[in-house]
């Protein structure tokens, strides 16, 4: 019998269960334990629960964390996850200390006072708000934007992104009332990519830009020449998506997927290289700091997606995240692409979404 079943994407949903049910039930406990003789309840039996709730939660936690990582979320549930999460933690603080001191008091044993058990009741109900919070998030993301459902129908499903997929009949540079873009390269994509960015290290002469024909789709060819090109959009966004579609198998270096570019010193990145690294971090003052670093192996035009989300910092190849980094959260800043290398990249589309 497997711990996990077939049905279920992670171990997560199944223990999240627990935490909401123990905490729920310790609270309802501790205040009938007012009105109940003590032969048949008392603090101490809330305080284990509490206990039991507490390391139920801390388990529930780092499982929904590893969960985060294994499932891909559409652009509209970014903002619910980090929500999720952010609560969450203040969840397992929450009910982890309060726990604590419960146990010291009975230890010092102080919890005969009247006095004490009632403000320890009160002192429990702003937990119980987290836990609401945290659960709220939680169905959000399931019901409302279906994560980590489907997962028999996905086993069935290739992981990997086909051109073919890709394809429509024009090209487009499309711009929603709310500033969302959308970039899929058609037999003017030259003029697209001159128009729509600038350049901030090098130049778009050096990089040659030709369209290319793969079928009946249009791929923008770009190539590098080992001087660095650093080149981006010209709007500004703060809580940002985006969706890149590059074939990399020919380019031999590094390439950045720039967030929140505030000029050339100072952005946030989601970097892969040739080495089959990906990492993702943040350049200040010129300074390069990496909040999350892991190996990948895809090759082929990849579906490649970056989230800089508040405090939280995603990066997906191919529907799998592969990196996931924190840091303080960033000014708004332009999107775009850094070139470090030789050899040629093939780009299919770029699509670029705001977070609430």
């Amino acid at each position: 019998m497997e711990l996990i079943p077939e049905w279920a994407p992670n171990i997560h949903p199944i223990l999240v269960h627990f935490p909401i049910a123990i905490i729920l039930l310790a609270v309802l406990m501790d205040l009938l334990n007012f009105f109940l003789p003590d032969n048949w309840w008392d603090d101490l039996k809330s305080t284990i629960l509490y206990g039991i709730g507490a390391v139920s939660a801390i388990a529930a936690y780092y499982t929904g964390t590893w969960a985060a990582d294994s499932v891909f979320l559409p652009s509209g549930a970014q903002s619910v996850l980090n929500e999720h999460a952010d609560w969450a933690l203040w969840t397992v603080w929450f009910f982890g200390i309060y726990a604590l001191l419960r146990i010291l008091l009975h230890w010092y044993q102080k919890m005969d006072q009247q006095t004490i058990r009632i403000g320890l009741f009160v002192l429990a109900l702003p937990g119980v708000f987290f836990l609401y919070e945290t659960g709220d998030h939680g169905a959000e993301m399931v019901f409302g934007y279906g994560a980590g459902t489907g997962q028999l129908v996905e086993q069935q499903s290739t992981a990997s992104v086909s051109t073919d997929s890709l394809q429509q009949a024009n090209t487009t540079f499309r711009v929603s009332d709310n500033g969302n873009w959308s970039w899929k390269i058609g037999p003017n994509g030259v003029s697209t990519l001159l128009s729509r960015f600038r350049w901030l290290e090098g130049s778009a002469s050096q990089l040659q830009p030709t369209i290319v024909n793969s079928g009946n789709n249009y791929l923008l060819k770009i190539s590098a020449d080992s001087t660095t090109n650093f080149f981006v959009g010209k709007e500004s966004f703060q809580n940002v998506q985006v969706d890149y579609y590059l074939d990399l198998s020919d380019f031999n270096g590094e390439i950045s997927l720039v967030n929140h570019m505030q000029d050339a010193q100072n952005y946030d990145f989601v970097m892969l290289s040739s080495d089959g690294t990906v990492s993702q971090g943040r350049v200040s003052g010129g300074n390069r700091q990496v909040f999350a670093e892991e190996s990948y192996s895809a090759s082929g035009m990849l579906f490649i997606r970056t989230v800089g989300n508040g405090t939280h910092f995603r990066g997906y190849i191919n529907k799998e995240m592969v990196v996931h980094g924190h840091g303080d959260a960033p000014e708004a800043g332009s999107v775009g692409l850094k070139l470090n290398g030789t050899g040629t990249i093939l780009i299919d589309r770029m699509t670029l979404t705001q977070l609430n």
